[in-house]
């Protein structure tokens, strides 16, 4: 597995397939780093964006079974 900086190299040599391109794109939009990187990659980014090959998302995280049996627990009054 590339660094990210091995990655840019490559990305910016074109030495990537589409798919590769994609899956940077995607990790470097997922960790929110593109926005403030140099134009090339928001562009990109946008470009794929728009033609659904990246997704932005915001991911919530579950909350544990620890809160969820609190939370039954407390709803059946027995908290």
């Amino acid at each position: 597995m590339f660094g990210i900086l091995e990655k840019m190299e490559k990305f910016s040599n074109k030495q990537m397939t589409e798919d590769e391109q994609i899956d940077f794109i995607q990790e470097i939009i997922d960790n929110g780093m593109v926005w403030k990187m140099h134009q090339k990659y928001i562009y990109q980014a946008s470009e794929y964006l728009a033609h659904q090959k990246c997704f932005d998302i915001e991911l919530i995280r579950k909350r544990n079974d620890l809160e969820d049996r609190y939370e039954v627990a407390r709803l059946a009054g027995e908290v």
